[in-house]
Parts: C-alpha cells; sequence; structure tokens
C-alpha cells in the first residue's frame, strides 16, 4: 500500500512538473509574441495548471476508494436551504479565474485596436469599462444563486435596506448615475482639458462615480462625476484642438498706437506654440483711466501650456517696448484740492 501511494504520488509530481514546464515555456513564447496578451495567458497557465492538479488528486484519491463526488458536496452550513460546498467553492474560483480571463481578454482587444489605429476612440473605451462592470455584476449573481440564496427575496431585502440607508448612500448613487451619463454622452473624454472653478486640468479617467484630472501643476483631483454634470464645465478640447486665447496689454497715451499693434504682432508670430493661421489679432480695446488699452488675440493647439505661453509673450512684449521706447504706465489719478 505504502508503495503503491509513493509510485502514484511520483508519477503524479512528476507529470505536475512536467506540465508546468512544459506550460510555462509555452506561455512565455505566446507572451513574447502576443505582449498585449501577456496577463491572458499568464492567467490562462495558472488556471490549467491548478485544474490538472485538481485533475491529479481527484484520480490518486479514486483509485485508493475515496470518493470525490460525496467529498465535493459536503455542506460546510448546517442548512438544507445554503450551501457551501467543497464543489461551489472550486466552481466559484473557476469561475472567478475565467470572468477574469474575459476581462483581460477585453482590455488586450482593445489595446491591441488602440495600436492598431493609433487612435483611441473613447466610445470603444467607455463601452469597453460598462461592459467590463456588467460582466463582474453577473459573476456576483451567479455564485450567490449557486450558494442558494434566492435573489428575488435578495433584490426584495436589498430594496427595504436602501430606503433606510438611501440618505446617507444618495450622493454615491447621484454620482454613479452621473458616471454613467458621462460616459453616455462622451461630454468629457480622456485628455480633454478642462477648467472646473478656476482649475484647470486635463482629464485621466472617467470612473463610474469619480473621474481623475491632472493640474498643471502635476497634482490629481479626484472629481465627483455628479458635479461635472451639474456644474458648469468649461471643456476646451470639445469642438477643435485649437483654441484661442487673449493678452491685455496697456501703453501710455501719446504712444504710436501703429507700432505698437505692429510689435503685438511679431511678439506673437515669433513664438514656436502659436498658430500662423488662423492669425494672432490685435484689439485696440479701450481708453483707459491710465492707458491705452490692447488685447492680443492668439490660436494654439497647445491648451494645457497656454500660461507658459502668456509668460514668454510678456518677456518678449516688454522687451519690445523698451528697445522702440514705448512705455507701459503706472496706474495714475490727478486730485484736485479745492481751496475754500
Amino acid at each position: 500500500m505504502k508503495l503503491e501511494l509513493l509510485i502514484y504520488g511520483s508519477v503524479s509530481l512528476f507529470l505536475l512538473i512536467l506540465y508546468t514546464t512544459v506550460g510555462k515555456k509555452v506561455q512565455k513564447k505566446l507572451s513574447k509574441k502576443f505582449s498585449n496578451w501577456d496577463s491572458f495567458f499568464k492567467l490562462l497557465y495558472r488556471l490549467s495548471t491548478f485544474l490538472f492538479l485538481l485533475l491529479l488528486i481527484g484520480i490518486n484519491l479514486e483509485h485508493f476508494g475515496i470518493k470525490i463526488r460525496d467529498f465535493l458536496s459536503v455542506n460546510f452550513l448546517n442548512s438544507q436551504k445554503y450551501q457551501i460546498t467543497p464543489y461551489t467553492i472550486l466552481l466559484t474560483m473557476v469561475l472567478f479565474a475565467v470572468t477574469r480571463g474575459i476581462t483581460i481578454a477585453m482590455r488586450s482587444i482593445f489595446q491591441s485596436k488602440v495600436e492598431h489605429k493609433k487612435l483611441v476612440d473613447y466610445g470603444d473605451f467607455n463601452i469597453h469599462k460598462l461592459i467590463n462592470h456588467i460582466i463582474w455584476i453577473i459573476f456576483a449573481l451567479v455564485v450567490l444563486n449557486l450558494s442558494g440564496i434566492d435573489l428575488t427575496l435578495l433584490m426584495a431585502g436589498s430594496a427595504a435596506l436602501l430606503v433606510g440607508v438611501g440618505i446617507a448612500m444618495q450622493q454615491i448613487f447621484n454620482d454613479s448615475i452621473s458616471g454613467f451619463f458621462l460616459l453616455f454622452e462622451r461630454n468629457l473624454k480622456i485628455n480633454d482639458v478642462v477648467q472646473i472653478d478656476e482649475v484647470i486640468g486635463k482629464v485621466q479617467d472617467i470612473g463610474i462615480r469619480t473621474s481623475r484630472i491632472i493640474t498643471r501643476d502635476n497634482i490629481e483631483m479626484i472629481v465627483p462625476n455628479s458635479k461635472l454634470v451639474s456644474a458648469t464645465v468649461i471643456n476646451w478640447s470639445s469642438n477643435d484642438h485649437k483654441t484661442r486665447f487673449y493678452l491685455d496689454v496697456g501703453v501710455a497715451y501719446g504712444s504710436n498706437i501703429q507700432l505698437v499693434k505692429k510689435l503685438l504682432i511679431e511678439a506673437a508670430e515669433s513664438h514656436s506654440l502659436i498658430l500662423k493661421s488662423p492669425s494672432p489679432t490685435v484689439f485696440f480695446e479701450n481708453f483707459g483711466d491710465s492707458s491705452l488699452d490692447f488685447k492680443l488675440g492668439f490660436w494654439t493647439k497647445k491648451t494645457f501650456e497656454h500660461q507658459i505661453i502668456l509668460s514668454d509673450l510678456r518677456f518678449v512684449i516688454e522687451k519690445k517696448f523698451r528697445e522702440n521706447n514705448i512705455t507701459i504706465p503706472f496706474p495714475q489719478q490727478d486730485i484736485h484740492i479745492k481751496n475754500s
């Protein structure tokens, strides 16, 4: 008996080592050839190894008279209504691995599509995220059903529970529903430059409940989706890749305004990030209290870096004005004292 057990154990160990060695080589070769599918092949290798190990254990136990069916049907709970058996546990683990494999495969397909097109279709990206959530919800429902839990009773109990905690959960539900609106309406997309409450940032991720925005100072903001739906959000990237910005400049009374216009245009045209078409424009805004007020308008595709462009322009304009004896005046105010 001991010799037979040793022989069966040795053969099983040899087969397992052989399977893992060959499987690992195949997995590495496939991962090297299809780099986007690396995570999927790793998961497939682990799942197949686990199933092969279960198969060897089952064969050995059956050979020595231990009934696998009886062992798998043992209920760990002393209840006829709910069942947690080795079979349900193993099946749950396998279903989890399969579900994980499906989501990884979907992500790999999406990444391959992006690399093939070299352009991200954010409609597909949002649909991919939504389907991913639905798949995991289905997995959770299947596992509950395997455990013998009546889903209709669960839904009824959940409804009663939601009434009790509705006030506390109201904002979370609001954010989640807003997330679905963002995913389908596509008003915001990844890498869009937006302005929220005087803060300018680039959209990094749109989740179900919250979204991540990176500011120009490289600070990550976690913004509830309800705010992106209900508040006023300026999207500088929604209509076109180029955006117009303005720079206010004041010069002293008596300055040559045609020369001022010429120097402002030259300053804008000299900057590498400012578009030549549409061309920069100068507006004579107003006769101010202390200055003649001009506004320089220019177009750029580097929306996220527009503050750097404005700063560069101020340096250039100040130098050109100084070289051409054009003065940027201080605020002035005349005070008349009446002698009684």
